[in-house]
């Protein structure tokens, strides 16, 4: 009998060592699948990331000509208000040179001492001719000579 209990415990080892190659079988199958998921989850994260990248990659480039547009537009409006300053200033001396000849030729005696806009320098002196009384023919004089200096 002992050699019974023997071959069957023999048999009870290979029925154990079958069960733990079966699960080490199993086990090994798991294993490969479950890297072959992280493999395909891995190499997914890259395409992902590759085509974020590109997406990033252009909306970048429209940014930077976004930009520069935005920048060209810029200095096109600062040039422009440099002329329209340089062309103020002009006007102001034209301006203050007409007050000086109206004064100089005795058609105001008091010129405004703040120089608002005028919307045409001509109507200073038509105002003027009216409010100081003088020889018509004088004033005629000195309202063609204005005309000619103005133009």
């Amino acid at each position: 009998m002992p050699f019974t209990r023997a071959a069957s415990s023999g048999s009870e080892i290979d029925a154990k060592y079958a069960l733990m190659e079966e699960k080490k079988r199993k086990r090994m199958v798991s294993n490969r699948e479950s890297a072959k998921r992280s493999r395909m989850k891995k190499q997914k994260m890259v395409e992902d990331l590759v085509n974020e990248k590109g997406r990033l990659s252009r909306e970048l480039e429209n940014n930077n000509r976004l930009c520069l547009e935005r920048e060209k537009g810029w200095y096109a409006k600062e040039l422009e208000n440099k002329a329209l300053r340089a062309e103020k200033m002009s006007l102001v001396q034209r301006l203050r040179c007409l007050h000086s000849i109206i004064q100089n030729l005795g058609l105001s005696t008091n010129a405004p001492r703040t120089m608002q806009p005028i919307v045409n320098p001509m109507q200073l002196v038509i105002a003027s001719a009216g409010k100081y009384p003088q020889n018509t023919a004088q004033s005629q004089v000195n309202v063609t000579k204005l005309t000619k200096l103005s133009t």
